[in-house]
Formats: structure tokens, C-alpha cells, sequence
């Protein structure tokens, strides 16, 4: 299969296979996780304690589920992106943030965009906020700052943290699937490093072959 646009049996359009990969590996990561948590607490002390540390580990593992059901395909051929975007990061936020004592602050503007390029974008977006608790927090609790707005036909998503500088590093998964996304999306992504932490620049078209 190639990393086209496939048509299905139905004729609509599959999903590009990097895609597919990807949230696949995320999916089988994040509730890997969870379910370590589960087995973990099983052997654990008995009683009531078990009960609890079972108990937080499956609403664990149900926030991972809201994150991944979030960001789904939005079903509407056109979504408001604060809306969209919000719904996104508040589960993101519940299922991944919260632990790490990372706060998320977003900003976006009222902004109607085809679904389709809302969804990429807000895979993007949940990357780049992935990346910035890795390697700008470094696992540390702090503040994402998010923002979505329009400037002169384009989308800007601004994604900062208030870590320190990161070290230089291959670019691994995260920056090849943002860069993936950009590139479907007819846009681009780069990223300044400064005091503090790291900024994410992804600007795209607001509309397909703008």
C-alpha cells in the first residue's frame, strides 16, 4: 500500500498508511501503559488499597480512551477550530498532562476550517504539546501555552513551554509525524529555541490548495 490516499470498497477515502502507523503506535503505547498500571496494582497490598490503586488506574486508562475518542474525524464538513481544539487538549490534558503536574493554557480564535484539515490539525497540535512535556519539561511539571489564530488566509498554531532549552537531538517520531501532517496540510512547521523553553510554529492554509 502506498502513503496515497487509498479508496475503500465504498469509495471514500481510507486513511494515508503513516497515519494509520502512527496513531496505532500511540493507541498501543499509552494503554500499554495503563494496563502496566492495572498489573501493577494487582500485586500490590490487598484490601481497600487495591481497590483504589485498581479503581485510579481504570480511570486512567478511561481519559486515555476520551483522548483518543477526541480526536477522531469530526463528523461535519466544517468544524469551528476553538471548539474543536478545545475539546482536544481538555482530554489530552486529563489523560496525560495532569499526572505530570503540566498545566495547559489555550488561546484560539473562532476559526471554520474543513474537518478534515481540522483533524490533522489537531494531531499535530497534540504532538507538538506531547513533545513539549518530553523533551522541553523533561518530565518535569510546568506550563504549555497553546494558540490558535488566523493571520492573512493562514492558520498559526503556536505551541511554547516554559522548560528549558532542549538539547540537539535526532528527530525521532513525533517531529516526523508534525512534519508529515504540515506537509499534507500544504503548510510548515519549525521550531526556535530561546529563554525559556521551546517554541512550535505550524502554519497552514485555511483552506486546501490555498
Amino acid at each position: 500500500m502506498s502513503r496515497e490516499f487509498q479508496l475503500a470498497s465504498d469509495g471514500r477515502a481510507s486513511l494515508p498508511l503513516h497515519l494509520v502507523e502512527e496513531i496505532s503506535h500511540r493507541v498501543v503505547n499509552e494503554y500499554a501503559e495503563a494496563i502496566c498500571g492495572l498489573s501493577l496494582a494487582a500485586t500490590g497490598p490487598v484490601g481497600g488499597e487495591l481497590r483504589q490503586a485498581l479503581r485510579r488506574a481504570a480511570e486512567r486508562l478511561q481519559a486515555h480512551a476520551e483522548s483518543h475518542r477526541a480526536l477522531l474525524p469530526p463528523r461535519n464538513a466544517q468544524v469551528n477550530l476553538a471548539d474543536y481544539i478545545g475539546t482536544v487538549c481538555a482530554a489530552f490534558s486529563r489523560a496525560t498532562l495532569a499526572q505530570r503536574r503540566v498545566g495547559l493554557v489555550l488561546e484560539a480564535d473562532e476559526i471554520w476550517i474543513a474537518s478534515d484539515r481540522a483533524w490533522r490539525l489537531g494531531l499535530a497540535a497534540v504532538e507538538l504539546i506531547r513533545n513539549a512535556a518530553r523533551h522541553g519539561l523533561q518530565g518535569r511539571g510546568g506550563v504549555i501555552w497553546v494558540q490558535v489564530m488566523r493571520s492573512c488566509g493562514d492558520v498559526i498554531c503556536l505551541v511554547n513551554d516554559d522548560g528549558a532549552v532542549p538539547a540537539r537531538r535526532a528527530p525521532g517520531r513525533g517531529t516526523a509525524l508534525v512534519q508529515a501532517l504540515a506537509g499534507e496540510l500544504g503548510g510548515t512547521v519549525e521550531w526556535r529555541t530561546g529563554e525559556p523553553g521551546c517554541l512550535a510554529c505550524l502554519r497552514i492554509p485555511a483552506e486546501a490548495g490555498a
